[in-house]
């Protein structure tokens, strides 16, 4: 059974627990692929718990008309769902998403993470 006879199956409301596991547990090592950059902030076992979250929202959203692969459009849902989980969860002080990627893309411009690490590396 592919992906997108699950997810059609799911959206026809048959054994949705039981399909969805299907799902999730068949593309497990896909998804994981998915969250390795992000298990340096949070354990594995967090993330895989939101990537199941991200995933269920896919099926929710995902259209079988549009000629897509299912888990290339589970893709972008999984990784939102983590990255959410990230900025809701990562720290003490809560820095919105619009910021942080500001901040990212201010230090990838001046490269002022690089020398750091760099003066780090040397000692």
């Amino acid at each position: 059974m592919t992906n997108e006879q699950i997810v059609s199956e799911i959206r026809n409301g048959y054994s949705v627990t039981d399909y969805m596991q299907l799902l999730y547990e068949s593309n497990l090592p896909l998804i994981k692929k998915f969250i390795r950059p992000y298990t340096a902030y949070e354990a594995m076992e967090d993330l895989l718990q939101e990537s199941y979250f991200g995933l269920w929202e896919a099926v929710q959203h995902y259209e079988t008309s549009a000629n897509v692969r299912f888990m290339t459009y589970a893709e972008y849902w999984i990784r939102q769902f983590v990255q959410w989980y990230l900025e809701k969860c990562g720290s003490t002080v809560r820095i919105p998403s619009h910021t942080r990627q500001k901040i990212a893309r201010y230090k990838n411009r001046t490269g002022v993470g690089a020398g750091i690490r760099q003066s780090a590396d040397r000692q």
